[in-house]
């Protein structure tokens, strides 16, 4: 064992190369020869082989993985830094959430200072949903070759500039400016969305990805909140003040480039790529039977995996319902309450705080009872019908129904954007968390595109009866669409079961 000690990694997992060059080679050969029976041999009980020479290759192969988990097993270990990792990721993923809602809930406002359409507000937040599209795949490639701080630095990094390039924005005639800064900004989201299940999978142990990749979301919802609830506070409805908004808005603009300024520091100086040991067992087996990741063959599979697809697109359905909304939602209110402008804006911040909270108890069960496709579809029934209470009650025009059933729909469909990363990451394993996240938020942002563009003009046109109408039946095929799932939970049988290993 000496020579395996020094040969090994340095967590102390279980070396393959060693065992096929010392184990597997000792004329003993107990453990090919435990199970023959007869002609044929069986391994586990449950295959069956007619060579000597192929079921010794398969019994090798089983033996191989059962030592290397048992090993493994012996080596995981949890650092109480994982806590600072993830706040600081948290941190940068909030300032990123901010920005991307913060013109859209004053809408009204900020389209009569600049001389813009609304369409064109609404352009401040779509462009986030345009710029993720064709840079997911890159980043994902990046973030496989340069690791996670890599990643996260270049994340704050935009956040950083972005913020600053907003700091020039204030005055009437440059709207470009703030259209220049929004998309760094979403240059910035494409290296933050798709972090939290890879930072609870390589920093958490198996019962705590659910919530470590829930708190990781829970930070840009966080953002999201905040940049609904400041701009409409400090702002003021008379957009012929010219001098009073420009104000408003550096007030606003300075300390955004300051935090941003102070978060990239510190995450370049205490980020730190991985722990010294691995924190699952599920994460060790992963790391040691995988070599370099062949992203063309890894998307196929993925593709190819009925599973995973159908859960793209009813994800896809659930989150971008939610952001169409989102978007649309200062238009929402102010069809019914005139003038309300500071209470669309807590509606906003409402229903994602609400969703924070939601997130962290889905997290927490899906830890739990790990019933993802029955918490999913649950999820996906209450979000109809709530829709469909709110798309007939709205007509009574009482603010506090508004407020009601943004808190309740709040609830539910930002609480399920961590699970459907984690759903996403248990169905998927042992792909990279990185490249099915990726996947659902590029999901996310396609659904979120056509469907704002959709729901959009119907509300101009038609009111918001209509445009709910149309978020009803988006929700309704959603729920077709996960009710058909079949569901294999490879990383918690991977954690479960020493002898187990799912391809």
């Amino acid at each position: 064992m000496e020579a395996y000690q020094k040969s090994g990694l340095k967590t102390g997992c279980f070396d393959v190369n060693y065992y096929n060059q010392n184990i597997t080679t000792q004329p003993n050969q107990d453990i090919l020869n435990s199970n023959v029976t007869g002609t044929k041999y069986t391994m586990n009980g449950n295959e069956t082989c007619n060579s000597s020479a192929s079921c010794n290759e398969k019994t090798v192969e089983n033996g191989e993985k059962s030592l290397r988990k048992q090993s493994c097993a012996a080596e995981v270990r949890l650092f109480k830094r994982r806590f600072l990792i993830l706040f600081l990721f948290a941190m940068c993923s909030m300032m990123n959430g901010f920005p991307q809602f913060q013109y859209t809930v004053v809408a009204d406002i900020v389209s009569c200072y600049y001389h813009a359409s609304l369409n064109d507000i609404n352009w401040t937040c779509v462009v986030y949903m345009v710029v993720f599209l064709p840079l997911v795949f890159p980043v994902m490639y990046l973030m496989d070759k340069k690791g996670l701080k890599v990643t996260l630095v270049i994340g704050a990094v935009l956040n950083c500039l972005g913020s600053w390039v907003q700091c020039f924005s204030f005055s009437p005639d440059r709207y470009i400016v703030i259209m220049a800064c929004q998309t760094i900004y979403a240059f910035g989201q494409v290296f933050v969305l798709s972090l939290p299940p890879f930072i609870a999978g390589v920093w958490f142990g198996a019962a705590e990805v659910g919530l470590a990749c829930a708190m990781g979301v829970f930070g840009n919802q966080l953002g999201i909140a905040l940049g609904f609830i400041i701009p409409p506070s400090i702002m003021t409805n008379d957009c012929t003040d010219k001098v009073d908004i420009s104000y408003e808005l550096s007030v606003i603009g300075y300390p955004m480039a300051a935090i941003n300024t102070v978060i990239l520091i510190v995450i370049f100086f205490f980020f730190q790529e991985k722990p010294n040991a691995f924190p699952s067992i599920a994460q060790a087996t992963k790391n040691s039977s995988q070599t370099e990741t062949d992203y063309g063959k890894s998307l196929k599979k993925l593709f190819c995996d009925v599973p995973f697809v159908l859960l793209l697109l009813g994800y896809g359905l659930l989150t971008g319902t939610y952001f169409a909304m989102s978007t649309i939602m200062n238009e929402m209110v102010l069809i019914h309450f005139p003038g309300e402008e500071v209470d669309a804006g807590w509606m906003g911040a409402i229903m994602v705080f609400a969703g924070m909270i939601g997130s962290i108890i889905l997290g927490a069960l899906l830890d739990k009872t790990h019933k993802f496709k029955s918490i999913s579809l649950a999820m996906f029934i209450l979000s109809f019908f709530l829709m469909v209470g709110y798309t007939f009650l709205i007509q009574l025009e009482r603010i506090w129904i508004q407020f009601l059933f943004f808190t309740l729909l709040g609830f539910i469909m930002t609480g399920y954007l961590p699970a459907g990363f984690d759903f996403g990451a248990e169905i998927t394993y042992p792909e990279p968390e990185a490249m099915s996240a990726s996947l659902l938020n590029a999901s996310t942002q396609i659904f979120s595109i056509i469907l704002t563009n959709i729901s959009s003009p119907l509300l101009q046109a038609y009111g918001d009866f209509f445009s709910n109408i149309f978020f009803c039946a988006c929700l309704l095929v959603g729920i077709i669409v996960m009710a058909c799932i079949k569901c294999e939970l490879k990383r918690t049988n991977a954690d479960k079961d020493p002898s187990i290993e799912k391809p």
